[in-house]
């Protein structure tokens, strides 16, 4: 997105509002994010320099959860904010010049109680947004974008450089502007962005001069108490005093709130799109290398097959040595088979003599006649896995989801590239938490086994005899189930959770293609794993049936706070 120097002052206007006399208490950050807590404010001031999510907000502890939860690592200018403004002052929240430039004065009390003055300053120029820490003479301490003479030759912006605010802006302040000013004049203005005067050129029959000059005034007057409409024109975020044609009302008047959308929103699906596109690779190659492996025990088995034909060859090699011509490549020597007698064609290695060949090929006997049995079980395996690969790899490209994708993601991550390993009751913790999702709904807490092992986790780990279990009928699915505090397979008839949680059985099962999917579910104590089969083949008895739809779980998502794992305070 594009700000508007007009839409960066109401973020400066609000910020000044919220934050001056407040004390800074807290600092985080990734790789290009920072999240400030501050002392008698419940929420944290997030700024972003996101190439395609630059901007500030603010966020809920839930929120900067899910923000944390697609990032890694710290970065070094949290350092540096830690040791010069946290736990200072704010003292005054400014736009710089009438740009895109926000600065945050803070004091702060050192030593013997010297205030010490360090000023942060935040750029909001799209893909160049950057942050700098300034001293009281306005020299850079730190910055999380160091620009250098050979890349800008305007201005450097690396420590312990005089801070150089980017060109600045010719003409006239907005409060300056005169009621008969022309489009011309106009175009000189500080304070307007390149968007509206864009807008303002396109559309400047549709208001009179008077009115345009007096509504640019009103946004930049400190008496006026609400400095208009934010509104969006394609990628450009403004605002005005009147509703513009062609532009569309984001709905929210408070800057710092609506900037969610703008910094938040793209900021979590990029991460998410990141960490779905990441996995697939990873699935994708496991089910590569499982296909490999597949062929090499196909060839196995195709070795096992001829196993009786190395033997007959090896044993009719010893009843004829003395009629085998030395370094001959093959020989026909008689047979017999159920049919009767044969003429048996041997290849052979005419470097080696009879005997050795007749013993090479008792050796190829020995390494064939393996267990069949074992083989086959193998290959079912083997095909087993590839198909539940295959089968995550279609749920992670359907989910779109940022919480659920990030949840799903990781675990599948985990469970295929299992990470070095770890010691003490962590390590414990993670090995006995197979992939799985586990989502919360009003008062309960649903479960969804995400493969054979997830599976197995929660229908006979997680689960109690008294939750309910539900799985699409007569298909490969997951295992889901419903724990409650109280209540029983009755109560649940006809709610809202119920149909929750058979969707979610749909959805993550074959079925998912379809428009209507029936689902069982039953008290997980009349749930039993079927002895010799595989580790999450399950029979059940005393079922109820539910017709569902596959996707009904998603409605249900957005539009009732369906909270996965992690984002629950």
């Amino acid at each position: 997105m594009i700000y508007g120097a007009e839409f960066v002052h109401l973020w400066a206007e609000e910020l000044d509002e919220i934050l001056s006399g407040q004390r800074l208490f807290r600092v985080e950050g990734a790789e290009n994010w920072l999240a400030m807590r501050f002392s008698s404010i419940p929420l944290s001031l997030f700024i972003s320099w996101h190439p395609q999510s630059s901007g500030c907000s603010l966020l809920s502890e839930n929120e900067l959860d899910q923000v944390k939860r697609f990032s890694d690592g710290k970065h070094r200018f949290v350092d540096a904010l830690k040791s010069h403004v946290v736990k200072g002052e704010v003292t005054a929240v400014k736009q710089v010049d009438y740009d895109r430039i926000i600065a945050l004065n803070f004091s702060r009390k050192v030593g013997a109680g010297f205030d010490v003055e360090r000023t942060l300053i935040l750029e909001f120029m799209d893909r160049n947004s950057n942050i700098i820490l300034l001293d009281e003479n306005k020299v850079i301490i730190d910055c999380v974008k160091h620009i250098h003479p050979e890349i800008n030759r305007y201005r450097t912006i690396v420590p312990s450089h005089p801070y150089v605010t980017p060109p600045p802006l010719q003409g006239p302040s907005p409060l300056e502007l005169s009621p008969e000013a022309s489009l011309e004049d106009m175009m000189q203005v500080k304070g307007i962005g390149r968007g509206l005067r864009s807008y303002m050129k396109d559309y400047w029959h549709h208001l009179s001069p008077f009115e345009w000059a007096v509504n640019i005034r009103k946004m930049y007057e400190e008496t006026k108490p609400s400095k208009g409409l934010i509104q969006k024109h394609n990628s450009y975020i403004t605002i005005f005093p009147l509703s513009l044609e062609d532009m569309a009302s984001v709905g929210e008047n408070k800057a710092l709130i609506a900037s969610k959308m703008f910094v938040l929103d793209p900021f979590i699906r990029d991460k998410s799109e990141r960490i779905k596109k990441e996995t697939m690779k990873i699935v994708k190659r496991e089910i590569k290398s499982l296909e490999r492996h597949l062929k090499g025990v196909e060839k196995q088995k195709n070795e096992s097959l001829k196993a009786t034909w190395y033997r007959t060859c090896g044993e009719l090699l010893l009843a004829n040595l003395y009629s085998i011509s030395s370094r001959a490549d093959n020989v026909s020597l008689p047979g017999w088979n159920d049919e009767g007698e044969i003429t048996v064609e041997i290849p052979l290695d005419p470097n080696r003599s009879a005997s050795d060949n007749a013993s090479l090929y008792f050796k190829k006997y020995k390494k064939a006649k393996g267990d069949l049995e074992e083989i086959e079980q193998n290959i079912t395996a083997l095909e087993g896995r590839i198909s539940e690969l295959e089968d995550q790899l279609e749920i992670i490209e359907e989910l779109e989801i940022p919480s659920l994708i990030d949840t799903l993601c990781r675990d599948i991550r985990e469970w295929l590239v299992p990470a070095k390993k770890k010691k003490g009751k962590k390590a414990k913790k993670e090995a006995t938490r197979p992939p799985h999702l586990r989502l919360f709904y009003e008062d309960a807490i649903l479960l969804v086994g995400l493969n054979a092992r997830g599976n197995r986790y929660v229908t006979f780990q997680e689960a109690s005899q008294e939750d309910i279990w539900l799985h699409v009928h007569e298909l490969p699915g997951s295992h889901v189930v419903i724990k409650r505090p109280e209540g029983t397979k009755e109560d649940l008839e006809g709610t809202d959770l119920l149909t929750l949680a058979a969707s979610l059985a749909a959805f993550f099962s074959k079925g998912r293609h379809s428009t209507r999917v029936q689902v069982d579910y039953t008290e997980r104590k009349h749930v039993r794993h079927i002895s010799g089969s595989g580790i999450a083949h399950v029979t059940y008895t005393h079922p109820e049936t539910i017709i569902i739809d596959p996707d009904l779980w998603k409605e249900y998502f957005s539009e009732k706070e369906i909270i996965p794992e992690g984002d629950r305070l």
